[in-house]
């Protein structure tokens, strides 16, 4: 017989025995009052399992041996009443016997059976009971809140008034296992160990199943040997569920904040990497920052030599229109840093006094947590994190924003560096200019007029008074040399002109690009459009541009016409010039470009060239006109 069926009949607890005696003797009275109707059509051989209707109801009910005793109960009626001499336990006649003893096999058979079925009945609701438990336990995320669900089905399996499962708190577990050496193991009322069950995983408490006292002993055994066990499982595994859940949030959340951090950081150093300005550093640094942090307030603080501070950047309210001013720094985040070299925070701005502290206060700023800027191991300035909440900003906020104070450092770094490279060349470019008008001074002042002098003085000699009487050779021979003579000074003239052009110095870039138009070997188209005067290092640069690209084109592009076009707009000095020469200029093999290149950026400019074969060549310079 299956479980299946049984299901209906089967509770969890079975009825107290004197229901199952009861039972079982009005079962016996009916059958035996229902057999005397079916001897009448049936023979006693047949009408004799009508006993084991009984004996199968108490079994299913009540277990094997109360069963065993309805049978034998049943047997006894049945020879009682129904065999011959009726009315006494007497059986004469061996076929009797025989049928007797065939009752009684398949009575004892029939309850042992249906004990079985009942047991498979009773494992089969244990199952329900643990699958239905582990439903509510193990799929939801809070698992103190199932609780009441999970009592109330235990209770509904179990047949019980009502039932409570409390989960262990860690601070009760360590009390427990305190006082489990403080007190004896049966100290406590049968009352309370009837209705109190202990959920552990070996030692650990897990919680507590508690039901209404004054159950039966099998109510109480298989609480103790089938629910406990299976509930201190699930609960054990919610437990780890939950820690598990717990984890591997915390662990996403740190993943995740480690790949925003690291995107943010990425942004950060590619600025720095493709050189951008400073200030633009410092201000996606201050923007990074913030969001990472929950979108505080960032500031990006200077030390100046006075013991104050510049702003350099800031999303603080109240301080971005004082970007580049500067502020006192006592009792501040930026006094703290300064004078530890270390990070520092402040938890509470209530605590600090002074005109720092209280410009804080006004600000609406609680809490504040600075970072030092080190620039080449030199405190340079602080980043500053300031929060508006009342509570203090989080224990990792300095190591997150130290990654961002190290780029800023880089790019104040690599600043420093260019623009102590572009000083440097700029001092280079100025010496050179100078020792080209001094060389082109000495020359004007010293050969030259030297030259002109001795020219002056041999021309004289031709026309004195005695000049008949110097032989014809001696008046020829000065007369080749009067005219060689003038040809060095006009030579010399021009190589001091092509050092430094005099023309440049007293009359503008204008006039000197035009000496250089006509010069020129080959023609020129000049566009000059100058709204007003240039400072002598970008004339100069403007100049020897021009100067060094007509030289290259008559020298190897074989042009017909260069076009050059000068004129300024804005703050900067636009070049153009272009041939239709044969092209592949490359500055990479060593010309004039490349100083011409050197000298433009010198001066915070960019110089392009574009020369491909057989198309010509076009130069573009743009040279600011103020300070780099």
């Amino acid at each position: 017989m299956g479980a299946g069926p049984l299901l209906l009949l089967v509770r969890p607890t079975p009825p107290r025995r004197a229901w199952g005696i009861a039972v079982a003797v009005f079962m016996i009275v009916v059958e035996t009052l229902l057999v005397y109707p079916l001897l009448a059509v049936a023979t006693p051989a047949a009408v004799d399992v009508v006993y084991l209707l009984g004996v199968l109801l108490v079994s299913t009910l009540w277990g094997l041996w109360l069963g065993v005793a309805t049978a034998v109960a049943s047997a006894l009626a049945y020879v009682f009443f129904h065999v011959a001499p009726a009315g006494r336990i007497s059986v004469t006649d061996a076929r009797d016997w025989v049928q007797l003893a065939v009752f009684l096999v398949v009575a004892v058979l029939t309850s042992a059976l249906a004990d079985l079925s009942r047991l498979r009945a009773v494992e089969a609701q244990e199952s329900d009971l643990t699958a239905e438990l582990a439903r509510l336990l193990l799929n939801v995320d809070d698992v103190a809140a199932a609780l009441p669900a999970v009592a109330q089905r235990i209770a509904h399996a179990l047949d019980l008034p009502a039932a409570a499962v409390e989960i262990e708190t860690f601070l009760d577990q360590i009390c427990d296992e305190t006082d489990q050496g403080e007190r004896p193991a049966d100290s406590a009322s049968d009352d309370v160990r009837r209705s109190t069950f202990a959920l552990r995983d070996g030692h650990a408490a897990l919680g507590t199943l508690r039901v209404r006292a004054g159950m039966s002993d099998r109510q109480v055994q298989r609480l103790q040997q089938r629910v406990t066990p299976s509930l201190a499982s699930l609960l054990l595994a919610a437990r780890e569920r939950g820690a598990m859940r717990t984890a591997l949030e915390v662990r996403g959340e740190a993943f995740h904040q480690l790949a925003r951090q690291q995107a943010a950081l990425r942004r950060v150093a590619t600025l720095v990497a493709r050189g951008a300005r400073p200030a633009e550093v410092f201000d996606a640094v201050m923007a990074e920052v913030s969001r990472l942090l929950g979108n505080r307030h960032t500031t990006l603080l200077r030390y100046e030599p006075d013991d104050t501070v510049t702003i350099v950047s800031t999303n603080q309210p109240g301080l971005s229109t004082l970007v580049g001013g500067r502020l006192t720094e006592d009792s501040t985040i930026a006094s703290l840093v300064r004078r530890t070299g270390s990070t520092a925070r402040i938890d509470d701005y209530a605590d600090f006094h002074g005109p720092g502290a209280a410009r804080g206060r006004a600000l609406g700023i609680h809490a504040a947590v600075g970072v030092p800027v080190l620039v080449e191991d030199r405190l340079w300035g602080a980043a500053a994190v300031t929060s508006m909440r009342p509570e203090p900003l989080p224990s990792d906020a300095e190591a997150s924003i130290k990654d961002f104070t190290d780029l800023a450092a880089t790019a104040i770094a690599n600043a420093d560096n260019r623009a102590q490279l572009i000083a440097s060349r700029a001092r280079i470019a100025t010496a050179a200019d100078e020792e080209r008008q001094r060389i082109e001074r000495e020359l004007h002042a010293g050969a030259q007029q030297q030259l002109v002098a001795i020219y002056l003085e041999l021309g004289a000699l031709g026309t004195t008074e005695d000049a008949d009487a110097i032989p014809e050779p001696v008046r020829v021979q000065l007369a080749r040399s009067t005219t060689e003579l003038k040809a060095v000074v006009q030579h010399l003239r021009e190589f001091a002109q092509g050092i430094h052009p005099a023309v440049l110095t007293t009359g503008g870039l204008k006039p000197a690009l035009k000496t250089l138009a006509r010069r020129s070997a080959i023609p020129v188209d000049l566009d000059i459009h100058l709204d007003h005067p240039l400072p002598a290092g970008v004339e100069m640069a403007a100049y020897y541009i021009v100067s060094e690209s007509l030289t290259n084109a008559a020298q190897h592009a074989h042009v017909s016409i260069v076009h050059v076009e000068v004129r300024t707009q804005r703050s900067t000095l636009q070049l153009a010039i272009r041939d239709n020469g044969v092209g592949g200029a490359d500055p990479v093999r060593g010309t004039g470009l490349t100083g011409l290149k050197d000298r433009v950026e010198t001066l915070g400019g960019h110089m392009t060239i574009t020369s491909p074969p057989g198309a010509g060549t076009s130069l573009r310079a743009t040279i600011p006109i103020g300070p780099s």
